[in-house]
């Protein structure tokens, strides 16, 4: 389907190998393949459309992909070993900030409702706070989803969960599910609700099946989502050729974030190879207009692709990461943080990749102790 540009002799032989899991947030490296911008950077992508962050985290592992589009939270954890065997991972790219969000069954919903004051009770939690306390003690506990582990989408939930003082671990039961089966399983009744990314937020809504209750954002504020994950030693070997990945990325995350560029965005998307909805379906992800459920629309999803405030890989929010990793139990003693965030998270290749000046300050440097 990519439309090829002028022939440009390749920086090295062979091609580089991107996975991406079918998400609103795979936009850049699909436009960057179908516009064009890797071909301009001399750069021959083949883009491999995979299942689950698993997948995804396994095969950049053991080098069957040269990188991917992953979870920001997946090259740090797969440099300490968590969850998984231990293998330096880097980014210097930060795909997009923001977009995913939280949402419930119709069951679950209409439960809550017998819970509730207001739509504020249901989307804060406190509904279901009280469901909970409610419950029969012999009853199946309420069963969420989330993607992987060790990513933002289970730290918001629980985040979520927290705040009105359930507790994720006793209270409720938390799954992995991949992405692309969340909505089918939310439909069964397999899963009560979920945290996702777009589209699938959305398409529960436009579809009937479901109410999303609150955006990442909302829990949040705009924070790291997706970045460009290679193996470390790759990046190492491929320095050239990782940096015009990084051009090309660059370049496709300003198109996507160009209002006139959308029309033509949700057509090559929808294609089977990559997000195989329809146009229509699309529409939602790429706003703050969501289909109209039960509550008050838009909700903030402020979902971004460019500019420095996001591509640039910040060490600080790597720091941040491996907080919520000890908070929920994930991670235990590091020897040096800063040192870990800034071998995962390197802000010096993102500048040399863009041709700009180095930043001379550390104040990215969090002097918070966090138990670690």
């Amino acid at each position: 389907m990519s439309q090829k540009q002028e022939n440009t002799t390749p920086l090295h032989n062979g091609t580089v190998r991107i996975g991406f899991i079918p998400l609103i947030d795979c936009a850049p490296f699909v436009i960057a393949k179908e516009k064009g911008f890797f071909d301009a950077e001399s750069v021959d992508v083949v883009l491999s459309k995979e299942a689950s962050w698993a997948s995804i985290r396994d095969k950049v592992a053991f080098n069957v992909l040269d990188g991917a589009h992953m979870l920001a939270s997946m090259p740090i954890a797969a440099t300490l070993g968590i969850g998984t065997i231990k293998k330096a991972m880097q980014t210097s790219f930060t795909v997009s900030h923001n977009g995913n969000g939280i949402t419930i069954g119709n069951a679950l919903y209409d439960q809550l409702q017998h819970y509730s004051e207001s739509a504020a009770d249901i989307r804060t939690g406190a509904a279901l706070k009280k469901l909970i306390d409610n419950r029969d003690r012999q009853d199946a506990p309420l069963r969420f989803a989330i993607v992987y582990p060790y990513s933002s989408h289970n730290y918001q939930l629980r985040d979520w969960l927290s705040r009105v003082g359930i507790n994720p671990d006793e209270d409720v039961q938390i799954t992995v599910v991949p992405p692309v089966k969340m909505l089918d399983a939310l439909k069964s009744g397999e899963i009560d609700g979920y945290c996702v990314g777009e589209p699938w937020n959305s398409l529960a809504v436009e579809q009937g099946v479901g109410h999303m209750l609150v955006t990442g954002y909302e829990i949040w504020g705009s924070t790291p989502e997706k970045v460009f994950g290679v193996n470390s030693l790759w990046a190492e070997q491929n320095e050239l050729t990782y940096l015009a990945v990084i051009r090309a990325l660059e370049k496709a995350c300003a198109w996507v974030d160009e209002a006139k560029n959308q029309t033509e965005l949700l057509e090559i998307l929808s294609h089977p190879d990559y997000l195989n909805c329809t146009v229509e379906q699309l529409v939602y992800g790429f706003s703050a207009i969501k289909p109209k459920g039960q509550f008050d629309w838009p909700m903030e999803a402020y979902q971004r692709f460019s500019g420095s405030e996001i591509n640039k890989p910040l060490p600080s929010y790597a720091l941040w990461i491996m907080a919520q990793m000890h908070r929920w139990q994930q991670l235990e003693e590091v020897p040096s943080l800063n040192e870990v965030a800034e071998q995962v998270y390197r802000k010096d290749l993102y500048y040399k990749a863009l041709g700009l000046d180095v930043e001379k300050d550390d104040s990215w440097r969090l002097r918070l102790f966090i138990g670690i």
